[in-house]
């Protein structure tokens, strides 16, 4: 079962706030606090805090590039991330192309390729840092995903395919139609479906 959380449908990312008073979670002060009074580096723990802290899924949700992202008229309890302006559903909505779209397009298959369901799950590149690539077969159907987990181009080469493919789902405007040793673009991701 696939799960959604708040604001991953329009691309948000973690605010990486830079000081422990942006932080609002006690859990965040605590262990801040514990690992300061241990010796441990500031800089070092606000680092594992922009990864790991609640709070990291508890700013207001950017809804366009106005005051306070469109969240309230008012001071919202949490600073806002930075990239607001960017990263918003406005800006999600004009945009074919964006998260917010592709989302859309992975639920609409779910519902329509029974293989993403009920198929077996076969992880093709376990240890990738950086490229992800399984195949699900069920019933004489069988899916390809490749993507590129990384902000580098990565070099991609497919492990032994027989037969025919059709590209179902890609996030860049054009892609191979057939699985082929390619460079995977910065966090591209391609779907394929056997004919």
């Amino acid at each position: 079962t696939p799960y959604i959380y708040q604001g991953e449908e329009i691309g948000m990312t973690n605010p990486h706030f830079t000081r422990i008073t942006d932080y609002r979670d006690v859990e965040s002060h605590n262990m801040f606090a514990a690992l300061r009074a241990a010796g441990r580096d500031p800089d070092e723990l606000l680092a594992i805090l922009a990864s790991k802290s609640r709070d990291n899924s508890r700013t207001p949700m950017q809804w366009d590039n106005g005051k306070n992202a469109g969240f309230t008229q008012g001071e919202p309890w949490i600073s806002l991330c930075d990239n607001y302006t960017e990263v918003n559903v406005a800006a999600a909505l004009r945009d074919e192309n964006s998260v917010f779209y592709t989302y859309q397009k992975l639920i609409a298959l779910r519902k329509t390729q029974p293989v993403l369901i009920w198929g077996d799950y076969q992880d093709l590149l376990p240890d990738s840092p950086s490229v992800w690539c399984y195949r699900r077969q069920w019933q004489g159907q069988a899916l390809l995903v490749v993507a590129n987990l990384s902000n580098q181009c990565q070099e991609w080469h497919p492990p032994h395919i027989k037969g025919q493919w059709q590209a179902l789902l890609h996030n860049y405007g054009e892609v191979a139609s057939q699985p082929a040793a390619m460079t995977l673009r910065p966090f591209e991701a391609i779907w394929w479906l056997q004919r």
